[in-house]
């Protein structure tokens, strides 16, 4: 089979030669059809997030099951169309076995995979740029009917990481104004759970038209350009002082400051992308004596997972329109070329 790897920070991807994994009584063996080209994939190929090297990256995952191990027969079968929707888990911390899993900081590593000079490959999160995946069955789910494979690849991650933040981190009401800034994948996604909730309205931030354009489709109500006006002010003057609930979507100081000084008293600015471990500065602490909440999201939990693809199956949300290209595997760097240069809004690569 088939995998890229990253060898070095900012070094391009290499198609390389690999063993089809073995599978373990509590694992499926996953044959992948689609692996999403996600930002923070971006981030390991930057250096921005810490991995190991050589390195395979990807955890936006979707396929159909090719052989399952003796514990999952009764859950999954040989055909099943799933998606990867967690991550690993220890199984027996605090927040694992409270329900959650989610924050575990205990999490294994997952398994190398053996190129077929029989040199281990480390794989990153999930390991998704590659042909064929081993993985335990708590992290797989199964897929609705009448949602394809190169759709169902964008549930996993930057849907259920939008509707955590939504419902749980912010715990959005109907009538709640709300502000997100970053219209990338998260961000849309955010946008379109806002507008399921009956947030209103809905201010969208970034700095491309394009997106722009693109987050009134998903149902942003207002858009301002962040390259030519002041982005708090305008959120400022949009709601008569600020949103109830505030989001960043890119994972930047700068942008994950903004929301803070866009919410109003008693609201909560909720920080979806991962700032890393740099240092982060508040421009006005005035926020603690506005009862000004500060969250953060840890990607989503199983019941995130169920409750999307039950909206998905509804046809309460958008699939379709969140992939604007598509990519062959061995075009992955270019998906990557793309998604830094802005003109890939959502690009999944698929195999043929």
């Amino acid at each position: 089979m088939k995998a890229a790897v990253l060898h070095q920070v900012h070094g391009p991807l290499s198609i390389e030669d690999f063993e089809i994994p073995t599978i373990s009584s509590d694992e499926v063996l996953i044959k992948v059809k689609a692996c999403g080209v996600c930002h923070t994939d971006h981030k390991v190929i930057e250096g921005r997030i810490p991995s190991r090297m050589p390195a395979i990256i990807g955890h936006e995952v979707s396929g159909t099951i090719e052989e399952v191990g003796s514990s999952q027969r009764g859950a999954f079968k040989a055909g099943d169309a799933v998606i990867v929707g967690t991550r690993y888990r220890c199984g027996h911390c605090q927040y694992c076995v409270s329900a959650g899993e989610n924050l575990c900081r205990a999490r294994p590593a997952p398994a190398s995979l053996k190129r077929t000079d029989g040199r281990e490959i480390y794989r990153w999160n999930v390991g998704g740029f590659a042909q064929y995946l081993a993985l335990p069955g708590y992290m797989i789910f199964k897929l609705p009917e009448g949602l394809s494979l190169d759709e169902a690849s964008v549930v996993g991650c930057r849907m259920t990481t939008a509707y955590n933040a939504v419902k749980n981190s912010a715990e959005i009401k109907p009538g709640d104004s709300a502000l997100v800034i970053g219209c990338g994948g998260v961000g849309l996604n955010t946008i379109q759970f806002l507008r399921t909730f009956g947030a209103y309205p809905i201010i969208a931030v970034d700095v491309l038209d394009a997106k722009l354009e693109a987050a009134e489709r998903f149902g942003a109500t207002h858009m301002v350009n962040a390259s030519k006006e002041d982005p708090v002010k305008a959120v400022r003057d949009l709601t008569d002082g600020g949103v109830n609930k505030a989001f960043e979507a890119l994972g930047n100081v700068k942008t994950a400051d903004q929301i803070i000084q866009a919410t109003r008293p008693g609201g909560t600015a909720t920080i979806i992308g991962g700032l890393g471990k740099v240092p982060f500065t508040i421009s006005d602490g005035s926020f603690t004596m506005q009862e000004i909440k500060i969250a953060g999201v840890a990607l989503r939990r199983p019941t995130d997972v169920v409750e999307v693809l039950n909206m998905v199956r509804d046809k309460r949300v958008e699939v379709a329109g969140l992939i604007s290209k598509r990519y062959r595997f061995d075009e992955i760097n270019d998906a990557f070329h793309d998604l830094e240069a802005g003109t890939n809004l959502m690009g999944i690569t698929v195999w043929n």
